[in-house]
């Protein structure tokens, strides 16, 4: 033979040479291939399976004129965008889709498949594909519509009014908050509506799971006003026992409810209002505040002075003035105030008259013991206090009590404020206590050693008295 033949898929090349025997009987026929009779036909089957194999390949040359191509395997991916998806080919390949979404089936080339896709509440998708090529890629993208769901919509609170797609419904949303409808477009957008509230919206893709599944939406309450007005300016509003207070002149916001409020001002009876407030709603409230007796005025700028709350002190006491001019407890404390405020003018006049109504006033001092005094070293030991009273006066020293004393404004002679070292001002004295006359020279609690302290001594001066 001098060329290449085909016949049932069997290459036949030249130079080949082909013995067919066929026995007979055990006898061998000398005549033809097949010694004069028919040769088997082999059939080859052209839907078998073939594994995929590359094409030859031949570096620098081209393919031999004798080599026949083989056809390669075909890819061909289905996709569903879905998992649980059943995909099947020809009606025989089933597999189902994993969170991908897709499959890729190796197939042989040079044919049709008809590719079907199914998943429970979707309409499933059937179609024959055109011819694959050998080796060929494709891709088939399996779109499955959902089928119709019954929707159910719950809001809160009940019986708001439902738009769907921008479209008010005929009917909203229950006594129960409940709203129906049957969803078979892909998506949808759905509102919900109250007066007094703040809309509350959701956009919602048709799905088979809806069907089992409840949407709520629910609508935040537009915050109520209160305005409240006062006959104290500086009044403050505490909300729920919440630990800031906000100005009575403040716009306040409250959530829809029941609250209580709290209004105090310095100086006056708390006022408590319960109240309920609907969404939205506007309210406007006057509150009359009381002042407070004498003896509850005392007590808060006590406590405002110990806090170092000095500006409250003062306004305090003179609330008591207003009804008690001459209060001695409220003297003492607006004196103290003015002495923390280096202002020992008015610091000494108000003391006079807490001394004068028989209100003890305690001042800061130091005192050297044995009038050792050193500019040199520090002067923590010599802290002391003067107790003064109508008629009498006490010294009381912090750290040595060896010189302590109680007499009489008659048995101390004041000198006058001197300078010691020519730096440090002092008070001098001469106190009679126990018989003995001695020398008593007193020093400012704080600034000793400049000539600021010399004010606080002149107050002193005056105040050692009787009154």
């Amino acid at each position: 033979m001098d060329s290449t033949h085909h016949r049932y898929g069997v290459v036949l090349k030249p130079l080949l040479a082909v013995v067919f025997v066929c026995s007979l009987g055990g006898t061998v026929q000398a005549q033809g291939p097949c010694g004069g009779k028919p040769c088997p036909i082999v059939r080859i089957e052209t839907h078998r399976h073939v594994p995929h194999r590359p094409r030859p390949h031949y570096p620098g040359k081209k393919p031999p004129a004798d080599s026949a191509p083989e056809c390669e395997d075909a890819e061909l991916v289905v996709v569903c965008g879905m998992p649980g998806c059943e995909i099947t080919l020809n009606g025989k390949d089933r597999n189902v889709t994993d969170d991908l979404g897709g499959i890729t089936f190796q197939v042989e080339g040079n044919q049709k498949y008809k590719v079907r896709v199914t998943k429970p509440g979707y309409d499933s998708y059937e179609k024959m594909e055109e011819m694959l090529a050998c080796g060929d890629q494709r891709e088939v993208k399996a779109s499955l519509p959902a089928k119709p769901v019954a929707l159910r919509i719950r809001t809160i609170p009940a019986a708001c009014d439902i738009y769907l797609d921008g479209q008010k419904q005929p009917s909203g949303s229950d006594a129960e908050g409940l709203f129906s409808y049957v969803l078979s477009r892909p998506t949808l957008l759905v509102e919900a509506r109250r007066k007094g509230f703040l809309s509350a919206t959701r956009n919602i893709f048709l799905r088979p799971e809806l069907a089992n599944q409840e949407t709520v939406l629910q609508l935040d309450p537009i915050s109520a006003v209160l305005r409240l007005t006062a006959n104290v300016a500086s009044a403050q509003v505490t909300i729920d026992n919440q630990r800031s207070a906000k100005p009575i002149s403040d716009r306040i916001l409250m959530s829809p409810g029941p609250h209580t409020l709290a209004i105090e001002a310095l100086g006056y009876a708390p006022v408590k209002l319960e109240l309920t407030v609907a969404p939205d709603e506007t309210i406007s409230r006057e509150v009359q505040l009381e002042r407070l007796a004498v003896p509850l005025l005392l007590q808060q700028a006590a406590v405002a002075l110990n806090e170092r709350r000095y500006g409250d002190t003062q306004k305090l006491g003179e609330f008591v003035f207003a009804t008690d001019p001459g209060n001695p407890t409220a003297h003492r404390l607006v004196g103290q105030v003015y002495v923390e405020r280096n202002d020992f003018g008015n610091a000494g006049s108000h003391f006079a008259q807490a001394l004068a109504g028989d209100e003890p006033v305690t001042l800061r001092i130091r005192r050297h013991a044995g009038e050792k005094f050193d500019l040199n070293k520090g002067h923590d030991a010599c802290e002391a206090r003067l107790v003064l009273s109508k008629n009498e006066v006490e010294f009381q020293g912090v750290r040595v009590a060896t010189d302590n004393f109680k007499v009489a404004y008659d048995q101390v002679q004041v000198v006058g404020i001197q300078l010691k070292n020519n730096a440090a001002p002092y008070l001098g004295t001469k106190v009679t206590a126990n018989g003995k006359r001695r020398d008593f020279n007193f020093y400012s609690y704080d600034n000793e050693l400049t000539q600021a302290a010399k004010a606080y001594l002149q107050m002193l001066q005056g105040l050692l008295r009787p009154h």
